[in-house]
């Protein structure tokens, strides 16, 4: 996963996922990546060395560090977890060198600033209430200029129900792209099986969704009936 303020119908508590990443070693982390290929090879894809990219709920993935690695300098790893911060920070390589840190809460943020594109791999999921997820595709519209790109990950509709003891909504890229329209559209998207650390394989949806000139979306954005 990974994913930062409170208030009542936060799906995103800090003390959880601190105590998380405070007790588990990476190999104990369901979504945990030897490496994250999919998520760079897309991203090296769609952004160019100078574009500006937060992966959002960064957490302790291996993405950040890769990036830079490969030469990407305008970098922001997000996450709740103070703990998946540090541990982020501490592979970074030449101590993290054009990569930026933050501690934050992507449903109650008021402003992130601007981003070419936007990177989620297993946040999104577990927003299960409607303010949340209101909150961060309106956050994620103000945060991408139309022409730039969010790729986001989520567990598919055969995917688990729970993780880390919180439920989660599932999708599929229709789903996916209702939730976001208008000011996002489906531009490209694949499923992915992944093996967790201790061998379970987890159904994800992966969908790139293109920011375009479009009104605000209604309040209502939930994924049609059966999805």
């Amino acid at each position: 996963m990974s994913g930062a303020g409170a208030r009542a119908s936060n799906t995103l508590p800090r003390r959880h996922w601190d105590s998380v990443y405070r007790t588990r070693a990476e190999d104990e982390l369901s979504w945990h990546q030897d490496e994250p290929k999919l998520s760079l090879r897309w991203v090296e894809a769609l952004a160019a060395k100078s574009d500006r990219i937060i992966d959002v709920g960064g957490g302790s993935s291996l993405l950040a560090s890769r990036l830079g690695a490969a030469g990407y300098r305008r970098l922001l790893v997000l996450d709740v977890a103070s703990h998946a911060i540090e541990r982020s920070k501490a592979r970074s390589p030449s101590g993290g060198k054009g990569i930026r840190f933050r501690v934050g809460d992507v449903t109650s943020l008021p402003s992130l600033g601007r981003f070419d594109l936007w990177h989620d791999r297993a946040v999104f999921h577990f927003l299960t209430d409607s303010r949340d997820r209101h909150h961060y595709v309106d956050l994620a519209a103000r945060t991408v200029p139309v022409g730039g790109h969010l790729i986001l990950a989520t567990f598919s509709n055969d995917g688990p129900a729970r993780c880390s003891g919180l439920p989660v909504a599932r999708y599929d890229a229709t789903a996916l792209a209702h939730v976001f329209r208008p000011r996002f559209q489906l531009s490209k998207s694949t499923t992915e099986s992944h093996r967790t650390p201790w061998g379970t394989v987890q159904k994800f949806t992966y969908v790139v969704l293109s920011r375009v000139r479009g009104g605000r979306a209604s309040p209502d954005r939930d994924p049609p009936a059966g999805r």
